[in-house]
């Protein structure tokens, strides 16, 4: 497991787990990353003040947005992505 939660390790869990072809929703997604690292008392903030939305999975949106744009990953529009 990761001790801390980077981009880097965003991406790396991802380019190692996703398979090539397949829509996954970002819900599982999410649980994907949480099983492989260790989530510290920052991650679990919300991303910002009144949000009911966690740091960490912020980051991980911020990843899948930045990958898609670069052409690294596909998105549906509809919350799921796939490698190419």
């Amino acid at each position: 497991m990761t001790p801390v939660l980077h981009s880097d390790d965003i991406w790396a869990i991802l380019a190692r787990h996703l398979k090539a072809g397949l829509w996954t929703p970002l819900s599982d997604i999410y649980v994907l990353i949480e099983q492989r690292v260790v989530l510290d008392d920052e991650d679990m903030e919300p991303d910002s003040r009144g949000s009911s939305s966690l740091r960490w999975k912020r980051n991980v949106r911020n990843v899948l947005q930045r990958r898609k744009t670069e052409g690294d990953l596909d998105w549906d529009g509809a919350g799921r992505y796939r490698l190419p």
